[in-house]
């Protein structure tokens, strides 16, 4: 009986497979199916030198070919890396700072890294405390568009010592790696673009005029009507960080003026909205009764009519100036800090026309003649700077 039960439980024993059978794809594997090195898979996979083209594609078809998947825990353990890098944006809802994290998640998914995103809502305490959590994760590295250009994290990243490039908001001289637009010229290029329509009462909408890079778009405005001899016409209205629901009000009120201005260029996403919703409760139309002009350029500014004039920020541009320089320096690059500009475009459509003089109102030349000094918008919540 004892002879039975052992030969039917051999029966249906099964030989395990030896672990050479049991692995998956190796890099071997696909270097040979791709016909390269593996140094060059190798390459491809973590971005650490360039590959070209074509190189890059037989690579890839090879790794869908054979269904490989990097070992993630055995490389970090080999590098001392764990292919992880942190985003850090203060508003993930702002058309830029998304489509920023998008191109950047898409190098990484090329590269063979993994982004963690987190989003301080515009508030230091919570940016603090998520990038925070991310250096006690001992990241590879920091993408970051901070809060304020001094925000109070920066000093904790500095003394990480991780490798941090700053996006779109950044102090003159920064001890980072930084991509910043060339606000000012932006500004100036939007301003003269009014001008060249005959307006001469354009009035500037900010928020957040303590950032470097407001202030550059301030001081384009501004130079653009010093160079048309309109220095005078200057109108700004400023509004804090959570002021913009506040200044409407005046706005409004403004605008149902005889002399309000003919033209408006916002030169913040929270603005623009704000100001759209001012001249829609003010009864007027875009452009008939008023121009207007954005900067950035997002989805909804094609989606509702009329379409918007804008200053375009490239997204791209930014994210992958910032990949790049954060990739040389996880390559051991030792060179200087790096700061890079990109490029503004002015991108023209429907919502600039050109100025219509108002019945027994002065056209154009007249008023630049006059030169007078434009009503200024003033509350508690606005001022002019």
């Amino acid at each position: 009986m004892r002879n039975l039960l052992f030969e039917s439980v051999s029966l249906v024993t099964t030989r395990s497979k030896s672990p050479v059978e049991n692995r998956g794809p190796t890099i071997r594997d696909v270097a040979n199916a791709a016909g390269v090195s593996t140094a060059t898979v190798s390459n491809v996979l973590r971005g650490t030198r360039f590959v070209g083209p074509d190189l890059q594609k037989r690579v890839h078809e090879a790794i869908n070919s054979l269904s490989y998947t990097p070992n993630q825990v055995a490389a970090s353990l080999r590098e001392r890396r764990t292919r992880i890098i942190g985003v850090a944006v203060p508003d993930i809802t702002t058309g830029l700072f998304t489509e920023i994290v998008r191109r950047i998640e898409k190098r990484a998914a090329c590269t063979d890294y993994q982004i963690i995103l987190a989003d301080s809502e515009e508030n230091v305490l919570a940016e603090r405390a998520r990038i925070g959590a991310l250096i006690k994760r001992k990241i590879d590295g920091l993408i970051v568009i901070p809060c304020h250009d001094d925000s109070p994290v920066l000093e904790d990243l500095r003394r990480s010592e991780i490798p941090t490039v700053l996006v779109d908001r950044a102090a003159e001289g920064a001890v980072f790696d930084s991509v910043m637009a060339d606000n000012c010229l932006g500004a100036r290029e939007g301003t003269r673009h009014l001008l060249s329509l005959g307006h001469r009462h354009i009035m500037l909408l900010a928020s957040e005029a303590g950032l470097r890079n407001i202030q550059e778009r301030i001081q384009g405005y501004r130079e653009a009507l010093i160079e048309a001899g309109f220095s005078d016409l200057e109108n700004i209205v400023v509004a804090g960080a959570n002021e913009a629901d506040f200044v409407k009000p005046a706005l409004e009120q403004l605008l149902r003026n005889e002399s309000r201005p003919s033209a408006m260029f916002a030169v913040t996403q929270k603005m623009t909205v704000g100001a759209l919703q001012v001249v829609a409760a003010a009864g007027l139309v875009i452009p008939k009764d008023i121009s207007f002009l954005a900067f950035d350029d997002c989805e909804w500014f094609r989606a509702m009519r009329p379409f918007l004039s804008t200053v375009s920020q490239p997204a791209d541009d930014f994210a992958d100036q910032a990949w790049s320089m954060l990739m040389a320096r996880l390559n051991n690059d030792r060179s200087p800090t790096f700061h890079k500009e990109v490029h503004c475009t002015l991108i023209v459509r429907e919502s600039t026309i050109q100025y219509q003089a108002p019945p027994g109102g002065l056209a154009a030349e007249q008023l630049g003649a006059l030169a007078r000094p434009a009503e200024k918008a003033k509350s508690s919540f606005a001022k002019d700077i």
